[in-house]
Formats: C-alpha cells, structure tokens, sequence
C-alpha cells in the first residue's frame, strides 16, 4: 500500500507469487475496507451471498452471484451481506500487468454487463476460479490451472465488456474526491471534522457535506468511522496491542465507544473478533450517522 497517500485511498495492486495479478478466495475470509481506489482493472463475484456496492456515487444491492467490474481509477467500496461462509473470488488486474498485453486501462472502460451467454460464461469462469482456491491444498500446480482461468476471464473482458459509452465522473470531481480520502487517511487517528476537512480543501461545510452524499454516497461521519475500524480490525488480526491501545491509536475517544461501535458493524466484540478474526461479517443495514452530519465520532 502506498502510505504516502493514504492506504487504502490509493492501493498499490502487485501480483502474488504464483499468480501474475492479485486474485484473493473469499472463502479465506476478507478483511474490510472503506472508499478506495486503484489504477488496476477489478472484477469480483460474491457466489453465495447479496452485496452492497458503492460506485460511481450510487449505492447498489446486489444479489448473489452478481460480477461486479470496477474500473480503473474509480473509488469504490464493496460490502458483502452478514454471511458465515463467504465464497467466491476477486481479480485484481494492475495497470503494469494490463499494459504489457497492450492494453491501456485508463483509457478503456468496461460496462458491467454484455448479453446473457456470454454473462453466463463469465460466471462459470469465476466459479472454476472458487472451485480452484477450494484444491489449493490438495493440487501443488492448482495455481496453474488458476492462471489459465484468469487469462479466460480476461479475455472475456476484453471482447465483450469494452464500453465507448461508459465515462467516468469529471475529472475535477474525481481529484477532489481522492484528495478528501487522503486528507482523511491521514489524519484519522485526530479528532478531525468536517469543518476542518472543508477548510484542508477551501470548501465550505454545507458544499463538503453535499460533495459527499454526491459524489461519494456516504457521510463524512461514516467514512471516518468505516477507516477507524478498518484500521481496527486489521491491529487486532496482525499485532500483539491490547484493545484499549487499538481503540485509542484508531482514532476512537474511548473503549466503549470503538466496543459499541465494533459490534454495530461486525455483531462481535472486539475481543470475540480477536479470539477468532476469520470472516469478516460486516452488517451493512446499520447507519453511524443520525441527523446533520458534524463529522465527530
């Protein structure tokens, strides 16, 4: 991840030793993550279980087994339903990988759909790709197989999902919206608000507030606190600190608000989580903010 902006308002995407793109099985369970963006074309498909989907500044329910394509550059966040056994797989193609087959993603656009067959052959694609991560530990050369698939859904991609009529969000609305990841990327762990990140980007607060409704579908609020327990969740699974240090160094004021509000997102204690940090099980019915959107937490 690139810290110097952000981590995860930017993600840097490298392959993996055995796959020349970064491919993740939901089945190994997933960590969460807020509004971030990649220069990486990503296609992912949640098998067994409805999503919600942010892009493009509109919120998406979407039903299972439903592939979902991001394209490059594009800030997004992808929420799958409270399930105990996700499955299914994401592909994350870099832009460095992209052009060294000739493609340029960032002028290429990619719609989310084609014609039924071929939607169904892209499915099935994806679904080999599931069964593959389920052999892992039983095939040596399993992740041969998983290259041959990868390049078969990329090939789809490439013939039938090209989009001239798909644009991006101006390019002003854009900058903005990823240098405000940034700043607050930054400086979650302060009591920052939506006052001071209005006045970080010589914006008024009523503007900021709308900009974010808009353009990134959430609230300050709720961004702030989905970048505190991302940052949570991932010192609980990877450090030895203890929950108050956590809690405190994530921004939160105090234990009993990061417990209160760990257990709204994820229906667990921070201590259960920690005793068993293996599914993430975000529940994305619950809404943080109530009323004017302040931005404290």
């Amino acid at each position: 991840m690139d810290d110097s902006r952000g981590v995860y308002n930017h993600e840097i995407v490298l392959p993996t030793k055995k796959y020349p793109i970064m491919l993740y099985f939901h089945a190994d369970g997933l960590g969460y993550v807020a509004h971030h963006w990649h220069r990486s074309l990503e296609i992912c498909d949640y098998i067994n279980t409805p999503c919600r989907l942010w892009y493009g500044g509109r919120v998406m329910d979407l039903m299972p087994d439903t592939p979902i394509i991001i394209n490059s550059g594009d800030i997004h966040s992808l929420t799958p339903q409270n399930r105990s056994d996700p499955r299914g797989v994401s592909l994350i193609f870099p832009y460095e990988f992209m052009s060294q087959y000739g493609i340029d993603i960032d002028r290429i656009r990619f719609a989310y759909t084609s014609n039924p067959a071929v939607d169904q052959r892209l499915r099935q694609s994806l679904h080999r790709l599931a069964d593959l991560g389920e052999r892992r530990g039983t095939d040596p050369y399993c992740h041969l197989l998983c290259n041959a698939e990868i390049f078969n859904v990329l090939h789809l991609l490439m013939t039938y999902y090209q989009d001239s009529h798909n644009t991006p969000l101006s390019n002003r609305h854009v900058e903005r919206s990823r240098e405000l990841l940034a700043y607050m990327n930054r400086h979650y762990q302060e009591n920052i608000t939506l006052q001071s990140a209005a006045e970080h980007l010589n914006l008024s607060v009523g503007y900021l507030c709308r900009f974010f409704r808009k353009y990134l579908g959430t609230t300050f609020k709720d961004h702030l606190t989905d970048l505190r327990l991302q940052r949570a969740q991932a010192a609980i699974s990877a450090t030895d600190q203890t929950l108050l240090d956590i809690a405190l160094d994530c921004g939160f004021p105090d234990y009993r608000t990061f417990v209160s509000t760990f257990r709204r997102k994820f229906q667990m204690t921070p201590r259960q989580y920690k005793q068993c940090p293996v599914r993430f099980v975000p529940d994305f019915t619950q809404d943080y903010a109530s009323g004017e959107d302040t931005g404290a937490v």
